[in-house]
């Protein structure tokens, strides 16, 4: 066994005009009269200049471009609800044609939208990243259809689905710090990109596609009223005006609002059907047989139930979603950096 720091027997010191250099030695042993053999390892470049052998490119994620969100990994509690207690494939709002109004109405309506953002992939595209890739249901959709697709999200139990399920490569931070090993020809973001501060958005999207494509599916604000509904989504036209600005040419545009609405309506029975006639059930009951422990709780964490309950009735609500929202389609095309 070779000592710690030892040259490797696959190896010896050759001359050279700058002093002795390690060359790969010749298998079979080196036999050449005339010595053509040694001076044609000598005259290679990595071992005349000393210089290494170049590596490939690996992705990795540099450090967080801004202070506001810390933290690059987190795990989605909320992820796990939808796939593993009601079964879901897909994390999106669906698109729906008539389904019966249930969760398996809600699997076909995700499974159509799934397959309306496939059919919009223009044609050359290959290699894809799917940011906040959910169960990895949709990129394995993808990689039996051809393409070459690729996982992102800072959710490790995305990751440990897309590599049981997909068994593609995966990057485990976020996309705002994502340094890939090669151009993509196009960024999926199916409801992600509404979770990323717009400036750093484009720069990642930019720094990740080059002469290809950008396709995402999400919603945005077009009425900022102050209502809970407006907080989250970016701006609809301050959007468009960065695409623009950012040399992002909008190849298709389709608004889907209205067949996504039947999501929120189930959401909202969901919510009144069991979420919070649970809520009420473990109250009753709880206030049947501990009252002391009922009186205490009701006086700490009273209130906050009553507005977790409210908040999310507000977040299903389809009519303050139609209100202040518009659910897009977009395509654009990434130009040559």
């Amino acid at each position: 066994m070779a000592r710690a720091g030892s040259r490797p027997p696959w190896q010896f010191r050759a001359p050279t005009a700058r002093g002795l250099v390690l060359v790969p030695a010749l298998t079979p042993p080196l036999r050449d009269t005339a010595g053509s053999a040694i001076l044609a390892q000598m005259s290679q470049p990595t071992a005349s200049s000393g210089a290494r052998p170049e590596r490939p490119r690996q992705a990795h994620f540099r450090p967080p471009v801004d202070r506001r969100s810390r933290r690059k990994v987190k795990r989605s509690s909320a992820l796990r609800l939808y796939h593993e207690v009601l079964r879901l494939e897909h994390l999106h709002y669906g698109l729906w044609a008539g389904e019966p109004l249930d969760l398996d109405g809600l699997r076909a309506a995700q499974q159509r939208y799934a397959d309306r953002l496939q059919e919009l992939i223009p044609t050359g595209v290959h290699e894809v990243l799917d940011v906040g890739s959910g169960t990895g249901a949709f990129s394995r959709q993808l990689a039996a259809a051809g393409y070459s697709v690729e996982g992102l999200s800072p959710d490790p139990y995305q990751a440990e689905l897309y590599r049981d399920r997909v068994g593609r490569p995966f990057h485990l931070g976020r996309f705002q710090e994502f340094e890939p090993a090669h151009a993509y020809d196009l960024v999926l973001m199916s409801e992600s990109s509404q979770y990323i501060w717009i400036d750093d958005l484009f720069a990642a999207v930019r720094h990740a596609v080059d002469d290809g494509h950008w396709l995402l599916a999400d919603y945005f604000v077009v009425c900022d009223d102050g209502s809970r509904a407006s907080r989250s989504g970016h701006p609809l036209d301050e959007f468009l005006r960065r695409a623009e600005r950012a040399g992002f040419a909008l190849e298709h545009r389709e608004d889907i609002t209205e067949a996504t609405r039947p999501t929120l309506e189930l959401g909202t029975r969901l919510v009144e059907r069991f979420v919070e006639r649970t809520a009420t059930i473990g109250v009753d009951s709880l206030r049947e047989r501990r009252p002391r422990t009922f009186s205490l709780l009701r006086r700490l964490f009273g209130g906050s139930l009553r507005r977790r309950l409210e908040r999310l009735r507000e977040e299903v609500d389809p009519e303050a979603f139609a209100r202040v929202k518009r659910y897009e389609m977009l395509r654009f095309r990434v130009p040559p950096r």
